[in-house]
């Protein structure tokens, strides 16, 4: 009961106070109607100011990274995943891989064509040989024989000798006549004759073996009849031997004659052919053909006349110019194939803890896919969230407090890192990710990702001028308060003022006033006595929330 006394009569000692400092403002700044505005006058003071800016962050690890195949080509199957979320890996430890067989087939063929364009530098640049010198010489030899040749067969497509084809034609038509002959002589010629006795000394000792034959198989043979089959049987097939000796040879003449008879027509026909178009004006597809011989013959004389020259010369400057921008081209590829092999295993990049794991072995993923995410949980930052209104007030180096909602009541220390040039647009606001140092939480156990509340210093102002902030109003783009008038009736002065740091209440005086200036701070104005009334309650808010420190205007 003594208590609830105590706190009734400092509520009716605070009503009182308030009281009197309405009656006081009534009295020292009169409303001349109901819409004027709450005015009291305050003295500037001498003081220190710190600004700061608050906003939400997130957590984040110093080191941290998205493990992808970045130089996948196309799509793979995860052919092995050693990672698993929460282990702790080693730099270099291997945490997945896909198959790298057609990376190593890449990188073959790279080294094999790296080596060829090593060996044609090398032949550039390494003197001709004598055996080389000897080759060159031949090649020119040789393909200026060939043009040569090519020339003759031209002029001679071009200017036929109708005379000499002419003979051809008499030549093959006699050697068809002969051929024809020779095919009647060998069709009976004495062979012929020969075949015939052969053909009835066979026929009768067959007559003369099938007597005998039939009389040994009757019984009916003596002993000489019976030796006298053995005789016939063997004289028959001598005989039988010597007709298909003759009928053998003697086809083969007829053959032979056939095939010369052939062979003279087929000249035959050719002859008239080349005469018919000798005489017609020549063969225009021969022409050309012939004349594409010689074309071909020339520049192949050229460039083994290069070929030559070069040798006595040297390589040209160019051509060696290109053939080390080859190599070098070609070791590029190299070192592309060696990176895009090693890419085919993540590896951790540095001592650290598994985030994340996406994915089983066997599934299809890309050269985008996100298999393993690793951060270094021993260095630990936070993302702090600015939009563009404030980053301009942020630097580098500028202290900051940071809480977080899941360890309430403890405050931890910190620093901005560095100011970002690029932000990103979260719906209408641009925002930037400021990273701000965080220190004395190595016993906690933080989780990447975690909601920040981040307050960083942006301006700091010691013993300087300060008047609240609500004095300062801006008058045509010019920062100006408001001095109370020494005439009783007069009107207050505006003062321009040069204002510096702010942190929503007071604000720093740069130039214009000096401590201990008096000036007016006008409030809201309000319509009705009924606001009247919230404004005292508000002060007397005001009041209890300050524990009773009525030093308004105080330093």
């Amino acid at each position: 009961m003594k208590a609830l006394g105590r706190l009734f009569l400092i509520l009716l000692v605070l009503l009182v106070a308030v009281g009197g400092l309405l009656y006081y403002r009534n009295r020292t700044t009169p409303v001349s109607s109901a819409a004027a505005p709450l005015s009291q006058v305050v003295a500037a003071r001498q003081g220190n100011l710190s600004s700061n800016i608050t906003v939400v962050g997130e957590l984040d690890a110093l080191q941290r990274e998205n493990l992808t195949f970045s130089r996948m080509n196309g799509t793979a199957k995860l052919l092995r995943l050693d990672a698993k979320t929460g282990a702790t890996v080693k730099a270099g430890q291997a945490l997945a891989a896909i198959d790298p067989a057609p990376y190593q087939q890449a990188l073959d063929q790279a080294k094999s064509a790296l080596q060829a364009a090593e060996e044609k530098l090398a032949d550039l640049k390494t003197p001709a040989t004598k055996l080389d010198i000897a080759k060159a010489d031949l090649a020119v030899a040789k393909t200026a024989q060939t043009l040569e040749q090519a020339k003759v067969d031209l002029a001679a497509v071009q200017s036929p000798d109708v005379l000499s084809l002419q003979t051809a034609v008499r030549d093959a038509q006699e050697s068809l006549a002969l051929a024809r002959l020779q095919q009647t002589v060998a069709e009976h010629d004495s062979l012929a004759k020969s075949e015939r006795d052969v053909q009835y000394a066979a026929d009768w000792h067959q007559r003369r073996t099938s007597e005998l034959q039939a009389l040994v198989s009757q019984g009916r043979a003596n002993l000489e009849q019976s030796n006298l089959l053995i005789q016939e049987q063997k004289t028959l097939a001598e005989a039988q031997a010597n007709l298909a000796l003759i009928q053998a040879n003697r086809q083969l003449s007829l053959q032979a004659a056939i095939a010369a008879i052939a062979k003279s027509e087929a000249t035959l026909a050719e002859a008239q052919k080349a005469l018919a178009t000798a005489q017609a004006g020549g063969d225009r597809l021969a022409l050309a053909k012939a004349q594409v011989a010689v074309q071909d013959a020339e520049v192949a004389l050229s460039v083994a006349r290069d070929s030559r020259t070069v040798l006595d010369a040297g390589a040209d400057a160019t051509v060696l110019a290109a053939a080390q921008a080859d190599v070098d081209k070609k070791r590029l590829a190299l070192s592309d194939a060696e990176l895009d092999l090693a890419g085919t295993t993540l590896l951790a990049p540095f001592d650290g803890t598994v985030l994340k794991v996406n994915g089983t072995v066997g599934n299809l993923i890309g050269a985008t896919t996100q298999v393993v995410s690793v951060a270094d949980m021993k260095a630990l930052q936070v993302l702090a969230s600015v939009d563009e209104t404030a980053i301009r007030r942020v630097a580098a180096g500028q202290t900051a407090q940071i809480t977080f909602d899941a360890f309430a009541g403890q405050v931890f220390r910190g620093k901005v890192m560095s100011v970002p040039l690029q932000g990103a647009l979260q719906g209408n606001v641009m925002v930037y990710e400021v990273p701000v140092s965080l220190t004395g939480t190595e016993s906690l156990p933080l989780l990447v990702g975690m909601t920040a509340n981040v307050q960083i210093q942006v301006g700091q102002a010691t013993n300087v001028v300060l008047v609240p902030a609500l004095a300062v109003k801006q008058v045509n783009g010019m920062d100006t308060v408001l001095a109370p008038n020494e005439e009783a009736d007069g009107q207050p002065v505006v003062v321009q003022v040069e204002v510096g740091l702010s942190d929503g209440v007071n604000t720093q005086i740069v130039r214009g006033l000096k401590a201990g200036d008096k000036l007016l701070v006008q409030y809201p104005a309000s319509s009705s006595n009924t606001n009247q009334n919230n404004r005292g309650g508000n002060i007397l808010s005001q009041l209890l929330g300050r524990g009773g420190d009525t030093r308004l205007g105080g330093r």
